[in-house]
């Protein structure tokens, strides 16, 4: 049995949070959040404990955290979690700052811990056929990879002012998912945008 502690009750902290939860192999014991209510609503609905960050990293039974907070807060959250000793699962990205990125994957390697980003599309059916199809060579030789994303809608502008935007905060799932099919670098990259 694996016990995680989930920081971050928000839209994708419930995701993670049910799954953990309707896991047979794992046990969710506690929620972590600075919204009160959002974390007493987790904690009832995954029959969890609501605590604080210092109390679930001090616990030795939660072997890993799930952060699931802004984006602001995942820089500080990693270097806690690594000294205290946990596995890693934290949503993309680090930080907006590459030094600060680089000092918090410093600490993780000194740590010795496991991290793991929150890139999905790895997982996907539909990418892990592409990539099936491209490393047994059914494509042919890839010459270029073209990437297109939207949203739906606009995002709040408190995400904005947080998260550095969808470009910064969103792209990233298009840079990972390219760098992993290709299994390469990219030499190049160029972007566009429209809005209307």
């Amino acid at each position: 049995m694996h016990t995680f502690a989930l920081f971050g009750c928000g839209r994708i902290g419930q995701i993670h949070g049910a799954n953990v939860a309707a896991n047979q192999k794992c046990h969710l014991k506690y929620v972590v959040d600075v919204y009160q209510p959002a974390a007493e609503a987790a904690a009832s609905k995954f029959n969890a404990s609501v605590a604080t960050i210092e109390e679930a990293l001090a616990d030795a039974e939660v072997d890993a955290v799930l952060i699931c907070t802004a984006t602001e807060t995942h820089a500080d959250l990693i270097v806690q979690s690594a000294h205290a000793g946990k596995a890693i699962f934290c949503e993309k990205p680090v930080d907006l700052n590459i030094d600060r990125v680089r000092q918090c994957l410093a600490v993780v390697k000194e740590c010795d811990v496991p991290l793991m980003m929150g890139f999905n599309r790895r997982f996907d059916p539909n990418f892990a056929h592409l990539k099936n199809a491209l490393d047994q060579g059914a494509v042919g030789d890839l010459e270029m990879l073209t990437i297109a994303s939207r949203d739906p809608s606009a995002p709040p502008v408190s995400y904005i002012q947080s998260s550095g935007g969808l470009f910064r905060d969103m792209t990233i799932h298009d840079f990972d998912i390219a760098r992993w099919l290709l299994g390469e670098e990219p030499v190049t990259v160029y972007a566009s945008a429209s809005s209307l």
